[in-house]
């Protein structure tokens, strides 16, 4: 970190970038793509990139780097990432709640019950102890919502990113691997990913183990059978009561594997053709409360 503290410290107040040049910066490293922090910002790619290499040029350190299709962060680039994050979250919370609109708001959210349960629900008091008077509702559903209709502010949805008429914003990539309890079959279980299609399966109808066994180069002959579950939040409680392996979702297992509730039996991952995203109406961004907690979605999910 000391070229980059060596760095920055010789910038002056007035010679700080502007937050303009920080929200593109934070965009794309957050995507680690200047065609997707584009299209979030609804700006050009050529000025997106415009904006990284005078930021790069006023800070002397190089922010970006290219790794195939994508514009990975340098170890200058992460730390200041994290920063920056960080820091617009706690401004637009700051800016919320000195607006007469942030005095008892409310926000509501609809999201996949999987990642109400495991993601969101886990992550709430954080944002609860940092801003008391917004308060959270809920709504755990697998249909997409209606946002008038329905009266929803921000949906987290799980798909390819394409919702016409709303702001899209991407949060993470997925990606799926298998899974068990460390009591199935009484603690003796293998690793072997070819010998995983003669053990119990548990099958998610939207993650289908072929998929996997493909990615892996695993031929399987036969049909894949075992106990379905519609949903994932029942496949994972299936797995973890020792009821057979499973293709755990890399966003919404992390405390189950920490604690032991689920060991990995490989590490082969296979990455969904979805991801998930936050979506809302572009009218939702005079809503200070709201705008807080999208931005703290955003560094939530930043810190994944």
């Amino acid at each position: 970190m000391t070229s980059f503290v060596r760095k920055t410290n010789n910038l002056t107040m007035g010679k700080l970038p502007s937050l303009e040049a920080m929200r593109v910066f934070e965009v794309a490293g957050r995507h680690q793509s200047y065609s997707r922090a584009a299209e979030e910002l609804h700006v050009s790619h050529g000025a997106v990139s415009q904006r990284i290499r005078q930021l790069e040029e006023r800070l002397g350190v190089v922010l970006f780097q290219r790794a195939g299709h994508r514009m990975e962060l340098t170890s200058s680039g992460r730390r200041l990432h994290a920063q920056v994050s960080r820091s617009l979250a706690e401004l637009t919370m700051a800016l919320a709640a000195v607006s007469s609109s942030g005095v008892g708001a409310e926000v509501t959210v609809s999201v996949l019950p999987v990642m109400a349960t495991r993601w969101l629900m886990p992550r709430l008091p954080k944002f609860n102890q940092r801003y008391p008077r917004i308060r959270i509702s809920v709504r755990s559903d697998r249909q997409l919502a209606n946002f008038r209709s329905d009266r929803v502010d921000i949906a987290l949805r799980l798909g390819s990113g394409t919702w016409k008429g709303l702001k899209v914003s991407w949060l993470m990539d997925e990606e799926v691997f298998p899974v068990c309890s460390p009591h199935y079959n009484d603690g003796h279980f293998r690793k072997d990913p070819s010998s995983f299609a003669d053990e119990r399966l548990l099958i998610d109808p939207n993650v289908p183990w072929a998929a996997w066994f493909k990615s892996a180069g695993i031929r399987v002959d036969g049909k894949i059978a075992g106990n379905s579950f519609s949903d994932a939040n029942l496949l994972i409680e299936a797995a973890i009561n020792g009821q057979g392996l499973a293709l755990a979702r890399r966003s919404c297992t992390r405390s189950d594997l920490l604690s032991g509730r689920l060991v990995c039996l490989s590490e082969h991952s296979y990455r969904l053709p979805v991801s998930h995203f936050m979506v809302y109406p572009p009218s939702l961004e005079t809503n200070g409360p709201a705008m807080a907690f999208r931005d703290w979605l955003l560094a939530e999910a930043a810190g994944t």
